[in-house]
């Protein structure tokens, strides 16, 4: 009895322990009864047929609203090109830094660990370079604004 409420019944942490196990139990589909007797149904997948049905379509990565800004305002100021920061599917960093080089662009820096590059592309060809099969995101490298904070 708990000495606030006379009509309270304490709770053990025993009970509390046996209500949670309870409660898992049931939220699994533990405590449901069996529908059907016998073996399990098994899904057996179709056999291959050597050919393929469809394409999957993979998605062609996009310039973030604030990168194209940052081209426009690369291309009023005169710019010849910009610094593209790409990340690449996993082993495709070599192909997508030989595949910019071929589309004129320098590449400054790649890690194929992390499948990253950092290059330098002209202008007319950023949108080509957003195409390159083994990237998967695209960004116009900016310099961060260190505005001091006033209290």
């Amino acid at each position: 009895m708990s000495p606030c409420n006379p009509h309270a019944r304490t709770v053990r942490p025993g009970d509390v322990r046996k209500l949670l196990v309870v409660g898992c139990l049931v939220l699994a589909g533990c405590g449901a009864r069996a529908e059907h007797a016998g073996e399990a149904p098994v899904a057996v997948p179709p056999a291959w047929s050597g050919t393929a049905t469809s394409k999957v379509e993979v998605p062609v990565p996009q310039l973030s609203p604030e990168g194209k800004e940052a081209l426009t305002r690369a291309r009023r100021d005169g710019a010849d090109s910009v610094v593209l920061l790409l990340s690449t599917a996993p082993g495709a960093t070599e192909r997508v830094a030989a595949r910019l080089r071929d589309l004129g662009a320098s590449v400054e820096a790649s890690d194929a660990t992390v499948g990253y590059v950092r290059a330098s592309v002209p202008l007319e060809a950023v949108q080509r370079a957003t195409t390159v099969d083994g990237v998967s995101r695209v960004d116009v490298d900016e310099p961060v604004d260190r505005v001091e904070p006033t209290p």
